[in-house]
């Protein structure tokens, strides 16, 4: 598995977003080395993980194609539905848009409920030869009970500069043999001195987006802008080689519409970080931590 994966959601497969433009995308992750990408039936607003199935045409069968159940895109909103009905029926539509008739990592989106049932179900397939490793995209809560159960073969969880929360989880899991996939590794960028210069629409999407989920992470981003400023790197590169420098993080999805993003990126899954750089990281973490806990 690639330590770089490629997030096929987002403004990426909205019908806004030109095929031509997210196809080139796939292309240059592609030959960047990137062999998984990550997708959901409710991703896009419904329109991701067609337009990754026509893109990777009679080539997804050579790599890591993830999706996920539990989340369905119905009647213009996220539904979710973790019965067995709808699980083996998500499924099916999800290898046929993917164009696959197996797929490689099957992901709970978010822990099931009820669980016993919804766990029995995706075993059978899996038993059926439909899906290869089972995986769970959640938050603290459900990886504690996922590790628990010791079933699950990788988790998807957030981890950033800015949330470092889920470190010891993933320290657990990783013992534990556990694949570790990070989502939202850039943490929305945060802490970028640009993050409100928008020039696109997909600028103005994305702003929008990190407004509606994740405000209170806008002050946190504060305490990080010295990234801005260490000469020779970006921001963005210093951000995910962090994340990567943990030794039990898999691979960490990224998501984008600009190719220079992309390249930055790729180029940060060989990126050895300073000593100094990563203590200072350490620091401006710990003060976050001392401060949210006394309520400043």
């Amino acid at each position: 598995m690639s330590e770089i994966s490629f997030g096929a959601g987002g403004y990426w497969g909205m019908k806004a977003f030109s095929e031509r433009q997210a196809g080139r995308l796939v292309e240059q992750a592609l030959d960047g080395g990137v062999n998984l990408f990550d997708t959901g039936p409710n991703y896009s607003r419904g329109n991701a993980e067609e337009r990754l199935g026509r893109i990777l045409k009679g080539r997804g069968r050579d790599l890591i194609i993830s999706t996920k159940v539990g989340s369905l895109w119905s009647g213009g909103r996220n539904v979710k539905d973790f019965s067995p009905r709808a699980i083996e029926q998500s499924l099916q539509e999800s290898l046929r848009r993917l164009q696959l008739d197996h797929l490689p990592l099957l992901d709970f989106h978010g822990f099931p409920h009820p669980a016993d049932p919804a766990i029995e179900s995706v075993l059978k397939l899996k038993d059926k030869g439909m899906i290869g490793a089972l995986g769970l995209s959640t938050g603290a809560g459900g990886a504690k009970r996922a590790l628990k159960l010791g079933i699950f073969d990788a988790l998807m969880i957030e981890y950033n500069l800015l949330d470092r929360s889920l470190e010891p989880l993933i320290t657990r899991a990783g013992s534990a043999g556990m694949g570790i996939i990070v989502k939202s590794p850039l943490a929305q960028t945060l802490y970028s001195r640009n993050i409100f210069r928008l020039t696109t629409l997909s600028d103005v999407w994305y702003l929008a987006r990190a407004l509606k989920n994740h405000r209170p992470k806008f002050i946190r981003g504060r305490r990080f802008r010295f990234i801005n400023e260490v000469e020779g790197l970006k921001a963005s590169e210093i951000a995910l080689a962090f994340v990567l420098n943990n030794e039990n993080v898999t691979s960490a999805v990224v998501g984008t519409v600009r190719p220079e993003h992309l390249k930055t990126d790729l180029g940060a899954s060989e990126l050895k970080l300073p000593a100094g750089l990563l203590r200072r990281i350490e620091e401006a973490g710990s003060r976050g931590v001392r401060a949210d806990s006394t309520g400043a």
